[in-house]
């Protein structure tokens, strides 16, 4: 990326590179960790069958929604990186104040995202714990 100038709260965007990066290895990380999950509930389910049916389901079923959540914010993540090529077609601050602010409305969201996830992971694990009893 060139060197751009930025007007008061476009300072944030300085940042984007990171960011991006980031963004994209948690999107990853969290679609090995959900199918590690799936596989291990699914495993524990054909050799223990331990818990009621209506817990499989339910862990299950939070999983392919969480997995659906992630889907999305991974193809929300293509079209957003491959829209800020045009970012360096700007001519004006009015052009780099308008991909400012879809990159700190992008940010909000997948952070949250990521948040939401784990939160998912906290609950997850505390029912594992509850039902292993650790």
């Amino acid at each position: 990326m060139t060197a751009r100038h930025f007007a008061g709260d476009d300072l944030a965007i300085a940042g984007l590179s990171g960011d991006l990066a980031r963004w994209q290895q948690e999107i990853e990380l969290v679609n090995i960790e959900l199918i590690f999950y799936r596989n291990l509930i699914g495993t524990h389910q054909k050799e223990q069958d331990t818990w009621s049916a209506q817990d499989y389901e339910n862990l299950l079923g939070s999983i392919r929604n969480i997995q659906d959540y992630n889907q999305s914010y991974q193809h929300q993540f293509l079209n957003f990186s491959n829209g800020l090529r045009k970012m360096d077609e700007c001519q004006d601050l009015q052009c780099e104040a308008h991909f400012a602010r879809n990159y700190l409305d992008f940010k909000a969201e997948i952070e949250a995202h990521f948040a939401q996830y784990k939160q998912f992971k906290r609950n997850l694990f505390t029912f594992l714990k509850t039902r292993y009893n650790y």
